[in-house]
This record gives C-alpha cells, structure tokens and sequence, in this order.
C-alpha cells in the first residue's frame, strides 16, 4: 500500500479546522417593493449630486448606499447564513434605517450616508469571516467588485468621517468601548 492509501483510510485528523461544506447558490431577484425602494434612493443620492456639486470621489462613496443597504437586507434573509451574521446585517440596515445617526440625512442629506456607507462595510467585513464570499457575491447588486468597494471604503474611512466618529462607529458595530 502506497503513502496515498494509507493517508485515505486513516482515521479523521481531529487538530484540523474545519472546512464548510460548499453551499449551493440560490439566485434571489429582490421584490419589486425593494427595488422600487432601491431605485427611489438611488435617485435622490444622484439628483443631491447634481444639485450640490459633489465632488466625484465623495460622490462614488455616497452612491454605494442602496447597493449596501440591499446585500444587507439580502443576506438577513437568506437560510444560509448564519443568525450572528443575520444579526450584523441587521445592526447595519437599522442604522441606515434611523433617523438618529452620527451624520444625519436630515440635516446634511446624502452627506450624512457617509457614517452609513462605512458602517455597513465595517459589517460585512465581519460577516465575511462566518459567511462564504461567494454567498455574499450572488446578493451583490453595485457595479464595482464588492471586495474592491470594501477596500476602498476602509482605506478611506479616516477621511471620510475622520477618527472620532470612526470610533463611534466601530463601537456601535463591534461593542467597543469609545
């Protein structure tokens, strides 16, 4: 018997992490309330643009809101993620949901989905670490790659919301002490 077949019929190895099993991928079409609700958005956030001038890079940062908000609300509902990562994604919509946030919408409109947009992105890097990337991929509605965008948005949280409100967050998020 060779090296190979010996390895097959020994016993588990019990020091190995385990591995998830590969999860079948089921399309989900968002209902057409949502979508109805996600182009609404959308086109406040641009027509805001275009009326106060927003420059292109701030602009690119406010426009991943619906895209966020809808692989959130996505991934809360779907069976296969686990209810820890349920319960991040539904910190993250709440928070983009209410009124009473660190920038708010009222007062300095699509500016204030600044605090949003980084928060949701500080939760799915947390999900990601419970939820296979591809699951998280097939909700992914935005235009860039979603791990890209994550990227993006973490390398310039400290611009975007400059370190204060950055420690708010991550406390609200992560249940750190400010």
């Amino acid at each position: 018997m060779d090296m190979e077949e010996n390895r097959t019929q020994e016993a588990p190895l019990t020091n190995v992490p385990a591995v998830q099993q590969q999860k079948e991928l089921i399309l989900l079409e968002l209902p057409e309330e949502h979508r109805r609700f996600y182009d609404r958005l959308r086109e406040k956030i641009q027509a805001f643009i275009r009326e106060k001038g927003v420059s292109d890079k701030i602009a690119s940062y406010v426009l991943l809101a619906p895209d966020l908000f809808v692989v959130l609300a996505r991934l809360m509902l779907d069976k296969r993620v686990p209810m820890q990562a349920k319960a991040i994604a539904g910190a993250a919509v709440a928070y983009f949901i209410t009124p009473l946030d660190f920038i708010p919408e009222v007062v300095t409109g699509a500016f204030g989905l600044l605090d949003d947009v980084v928060l949701a992105v500080y939760a799915l890097r947390r999900i990601l670490v419970d939820v296979d990337e591809r699951i998280v991929r097939e909700h992914w509605s935005g235009d860039e790659d979603l791990l890209g965008a994550i990227t993006r948005v973490v390398k310039a949280a400290d611009d975007l919301l400059g370190k204060k409100i950055l420690k708010k967050l991550e406390a609200v998020l992560f249940h750190r002490q400010k």
